[in-house]
């Protein structure tokens, strides 16, 4: 009896130095750093008095749709359009040079004209149909345009409006010469090349803001 009691002391002994050395922890350990770590958080982007009206603008743009690249030009232009309505109702309310007003106001008057030309044309077109090409032939555009109003920073409301709107016009330009390459309708082409022209030289207007207030033409 003696002797089985030394025994089973022994084995029990040799199980507890085995349970305690490195080697048996070390499966442990590997499964551990086997763990892959939790997914970094992108970091939040920054919130301006104009984020509500930019994302309801994108949102509706990329969710327009129509049977061919005329069609779908104009239903992208519409939002497109009154996110400038929106933003520029944002600026009157906030910002204070006077010149920056002017142009806000030019802006709600001409783009709520377009708004309503460009409904009259799509009245007169027959409902249904959707050119998956047409509206993919445009998205590169809509990213581009995007990105580059969410990139736009300043530190008050009048420079924060005129690089947003910098940027929202290169948009309309891009998207009116992707049209005019796509041989659009007669009245779809004149359409895009008055928003080329008219836009543009709201461009140059801005930028020579920014460049006589101490701010780059660029966002």
């Amino acid at each position: 009896m003696i002797k089985l009691y030394h025994a089973s002391a022994l084995v029990l002994g040799a199980l507890a130095i085995t349970a305690c050395s490195p080697q048996a922890a070390a499966p442990q350990s590997e499964s551990a750093e086997a763990t892959p770590p939790p997914p970094t958080m992108e970091p939040a982007m920054t919130q301006t008095a104009y984020s509500a009206s930019e994302m309801k603008m994108h949102d509706a743009m990329m969710a327009a749709n129509g049977a061919d690249v005329s069609e779908v030009w104009a239903r992208k232009m519409i939002p497109h359009h009154q996110g400038a309505l929106d933003m520029s109702q944002v600026v009157l309310r906030d910002g204070t040079d006077p010149d920056i007003r002017r142009m806000a106001q030019k802006t709600i008057e001409m783009q709520t004209r377009d708004i309503a030309e460009l409904q009259q044309w799509l009245q007169g077109r027959p409902s249904g149909g959707a050119d998956a090409s047409a509206r993919t032939a445009f998205m590169p555009v809509e990213t581009r345009m995007k990105d580059a109003m969410m990139a736009a920073s300043a530190a008050d409301a009048d420079h924060l409006w005129a690089r947003k709107m910098i940027a929202h016009h290169h948009g309309a330009i891009e998207m009116a010469r992707v049209v005019i390459a796509g041989d659009p309708d007669a009245a779809v082409r004149t359409m895009a090349q008055k928003t080329i022209d008219m836009q543009s030289e709201d461009i140059r207007e801005m930028e020579s803001w920014l460049s006589a207030h101490s701010g780059s033409p660029s966002a």
